[in-house]
């Protein structure tokens, strides 16, 4: 029989155990202490009072296998699985430092109802997630458990997924043994599950779909579109009818965006998205208009009514972080409020002639009030640039909650997810370095000014740490297009649906000095190539290159 764990016990002679810091119906997650790498690491143990049934002690063991197999950079990464001389079976994670999305809504809300999230963090949770999940489904794992408690948002602004304790095969094989869920048995958390869990269907990637459709869903409504008197009538609820829509309760929220949610949700799994990495270009597609270099990427200040609890950016809330783990219970700039258009139209005159003289207004009088206000402006003006002048940022400043620190530029890597190795003319990166206008860093020749089937390639910044800054590119012909993309992982993102909303888009017809703003938080910059132009290096069937002589960031501490 398996014991009770305790502190300072040892787990396979390596991990020493500090304290739990989170606790489930069947497993604990505790801190503790990697003694040969002298790192702080999470171990999930299954409880005793459970460890010794053969059934959950078995997808305990499935979950460590379908995790093992699995490396991206929105779930969490198992380091270990070790399986005691009791039974006991334990799973050492890397620890994660943050709160997880069910308390970032608990937080953000008040005692009678859950808070609400930006359109963009909601978007950015969702593209993230859409990502962790789309590589899973490559895996051949089903998570089946998609809930805000399962996703991890950390203090550098990472969205993880965790938690595959009940995952499962999406298409069995010999090798998968045998099913450990019973047909007559939903699984899963019923709030969040989809109609053909409810009714005990197959189930495919659609389930998945479904699920975090909720999860946006409640990130801007507050709450989760089913939920009845009980869960067997909250079940059946999303059977019977399709969700109240999300333009009724979120005046604020592109339509685009409500419309990748509600297709998410629809109920018959064949009206869904067929896959995650579609669910991540729609979101993306959602979006991509409002986050260029000149709308910030949170969006607009929303406007409701005052019954309801403050719209919240939790990656905005200075809270302390939690240590959190496996087991349920970014980047975003502060929402900037939309410009009012004058609704005058331009062009009316009006003349004296059109009013009686005892009703005219002296224009002279008026100008006193203006001037003066004219005045006071200034005056206002001098105070806050002085004190602007007069301010100096400090090591650590934490922005959108996310700590940024100075930062130098540590290399360049060429970036090509669509090619064989990923890299494209890795070995002329350094001419990008050698402050050296004429040496220059190109692509390979293509047939298409968009790079064919690739649709675009790029290259990656590395800084020492996560900061803020501008970027420099220096292109040597003309078109180009680039997007810039950011990511605070310490892995660069293998795919770009995993990096994220773009924060930035420029064009030109000509060569020349291109300047991005990266006020996003960042560890690696991408620049995107979407477009070239001719060279004279190419030949006439694949004339067109990317051509560049200099990349830089400057920290902005």
């Amino acid at each position: 029989m398996a014991a009770t764990r305790r502190s300072e016990d040892l787990i396979g002679g390596r991990y020493r155990l500090e304290s739990t810091i989170a606790s489930g119906g069947m497993a604990d997650v505790w801190l503790a202490t990697d003694l040969q790498l002298r790192r702080e690491v999470a171990v999930k143990l299954l409880r005793a009072s459970v460890a010794d049934d053969h059934t959950v002690a078995e997808r305990f063991r499935r979950e460590a296998r379908a995790l093992a197999q699995l490396t991206h950079p929105n779930i969490v990464p198992v380091y270990d699985c070790i399986e005691e001389d009791d039974g006991q079976v334990a799973l050492v994670m890397r620890l994660i430092r943050g709160n997880s999305l069910r308390q970032v809504l608990d937080d953000a809300g008040t005692a009678n109802r859950a808070g609400q999230i930006s359109a963009y963090l909601t978007v950015h949770i969702g593209r993230s997630i859409a990502a962790a999940l789309a590589r899973a489904h490559s895996r051949n794992i089903l998570h089946r458990d998609i809930k805000p408690g399962n996703i991890l948002i950390t203090k550098g602004g990472e969205i993880l997924l965790t938690d595959f304790g009940i995952a499962k095969p999406l298409r069995s094989t010999e090798e998968d043994g045998t099913d450990l869920t019973r047909a007559d048995i939903m699984m899963g958390t019923v709030k969040y599950l989809s109609p053909e869990q409810v009714q005990g269907r197959e189930l495919d990637e659609r389930a998945d779909i479904y699920s975090l459709g909720i999860v946006l869903y409640e990130c801007l409504a507050g709450e989760v579109p089913f939920h009845e008197e009980n869960n067997q009538a909250t079940a059946i609820a999303r059977l019977e009818r399709d969700p109240t829509p999300l333009d009724g309760i979120r005046t604020d929220v592109p339509s685009t965006v409500i419309s990748v949610i509600h297709k998410m949700l629809r109920r018959k799994p064949e009206a869904r998205y067929s896959n995650c990495l579609e669910v991540v270009q729609a979101l993306d597609d959602a979006l991509n208009n409002l986050h260029d270099s000149v709308t910030p990427p949170a969006g607009v200040t929303p406007s409701l009514p005052r019954s309801r609890p403050p719209l919240i950016d939790p990656l905005m809330t200075p809270k302390a972080p939690r240590t959190l783990a496996v087991v349920p219970n970014s980047d975003t700039p502060v929402d900037q409020p939309m410009a009012r258009r004058d609704p005058t139209p331009r062009g009316v005159t009006r003349t004296k002639s059109t009013l009686p003289p005892t009703r005219q207004t002296s224009t002279r009088r008026n100008y006193i009030p203006v001037v003066f206000l004219l005045v006071s402006a200034l005056v206002m003006s001098l105070f806050l640039w002085n004190g602007l002048q007069n301010t100096r940022s400090t090591p650590g400043t934490v922005i959108d909650n996310v700590e940024v620190v100075p930062v130098t530029l540590l290399g360049i890597r060429s970036y090509d997810p669509g090619g064989d190795d990923g890299e494209e003319n890795e070995s002329m990166v350094p001419a990008l370095l050698d402050n050296n206008p004429a040496t220059l860093w190109t692509s390979l020749c293509y047939g298409s000014k968009y790079f064919g089937s690739k649709a675009g390639l790029g290259l990656v910044l590395q800084l020492s740490g996560t900061g803020i800054g501008t970027l420099n590119a220096n292109f040597a012909n003309g078109p180009w297009n680039a997007e810039i993309y950011v990511s605070t992982a310490e892995v660069i993102p293998a795919t770009l649906p995993e990096w994220g909303t773009r924060i930035g888009t420029s064009y030109s017809t000509k060569p020349g000095l291109a300047t991005f703003d990266v006020k996003t938080p960042a560890r690696n910059v991408l620049v995107y190539l979407r477009e070239m132009g001719r060279s004279p290096d190419c030949s006439n069937k694949n004339p067109y290159q990317s051509m560049l002589s200099d990349l830089s960031f400057t920290s902005a501490k």
